[in-house]
């Protein structure tokens, strides 16, 4: 299950209440209830002994930000320690693919999705992988 977390700077709520009109900032990994403009997935696909890893936002208005997407093998399985980031833009109603990659099935990721937008930080994480 996907955990879900955000962090206010300072002055941050402010700038966020302007940029979204004063809606609350939310996320999920699966879903997106109505009251949510912004939310984040990791989704997860397995073909062919591989494992594709993608992160979207998804998102009520138009947003500017950065992410980070890191994902480090669990456990025994392996010594995978993987991050892409970088600047993105999102039209209002647009669900945008921020990062993908491709994995080996079989082993078990820790994969994380940190996102800022007008100052404020959130994190959509999932554990993945494993004996299916």
């Amino acid at each position: 299950m996907t955990r879900f977390t955000k962090h206010l700077t300072t002055g941050s709520a402010a700038l966020l209440a302007l940029s979204l009109t004063g809606v609350a900032l939310a996320g999920t990994s699966t879903a997106k209830s109505s009251d949510d403009p912004i939310s984040c997935e990791i989704k997860a696909t397995q073909n062919r002994g591989m494992i594709t890893l993608e992160t979207l936002i998804h998102s009520d208005t138009s947003i500017q930000g950065q992410y980070r997407f890191k994902v480090k093998s669990a456990g025994r399985s392996g010594n995978t320690n993987i991050s892409q980031g970088s600047n993105f833009r999102a039209a209002a109603g647009e669900s945008l693919q921020l990062g993908r990659m491709m994995l080996s099935s079989g082993a078990i990721y820790d994969a994380s999705l940190d996102v800022t937008v007008s100052g404020v930080s959130f994190n959509c994480a999932e554990r993945i992988g494993g004996a299916t």
